[in-house]
């Protein structure tokens, strides 16, 4: 059996969890982000994924983090909720773990699950997703491909303008959708 870690970095939570081939979650754990200080949340990161992997055969590591990644799918460029600023998130936990390791947008991950193995599943080829949390993201699959975009951020929903002159936003930003429609 093919087993790989998953791993959600948000603005308020790190979840993880091992899963297997078919999308189904064997085991879980969650921590806190500490979301002002990057050295302590790569280490959150890596302390989740050697407690998950420990007594398992592990082949992979996905992180999904919250924030615009690298075409390489290695480097977090910006986090409007976190303090990364082009951190090479990748290479760390690697480093750290052991372990192969991809980084991609968060939202991006949640809408490619949902399409291979969960509410999304019997979609013919395409579907749109939204998150909402910390912030306001989502993900597209066209042609049974994930949309990425230049920064891997084509579905970062919550950084459309939508109020002129309004609130300013974590991306530095006036009137983001995110300020008026996230859990924060």
């Amino acid at each position: 059996m093919t087993l790989t870690i998953g791993i959600d970095v948000g603005g308020t939570k790190v979840a993880g969890g091992v899963v297997d081939e078919t999308g189904k979650v064997l085991v879980h754990a969650r921590r806190d982000t500490p979301a002002e200080d990057v050295a302590k949340t790569r280490d959150v990161i890596t302390d989740l994924v050697r407690e998950l992997a420990a007594g398992r055969s592990i082949e992979a590591v996905g992180v999904g983090a919250a924030g615009w990644i690298d075409a390489s799918r290695s480097t977090v460029l910006f986090a409007p909720n976190l303090a990364w600023r082009d951190e090479p998130l990748r290479d760390y936990v690697s480093t750290n773990c052991g372990l192969p390791v991809i980084v991609e947008n968060d939202g991006n991950v949640a809408a490619w699950a949902e399409f291979r193995h969960g509410a999304a599943r019997h979609a013919d080829d395409s579907m749109v997703m939204f998150t909402i949390g910390t912030g306001v993201g989502g993900g597209i699959v066209l042609g049974g491909q994930l949309v990425r975009g230049a920064h891997g951020i084509a579905a970062e929903l919550g950084h459309m303008l939508t109020v002129p002159d309004g609130h300013q936003c974590g991306c530095g930003r006036l009137g983001c959708i995110e300020q008026y429609a996230s859990g924060s």
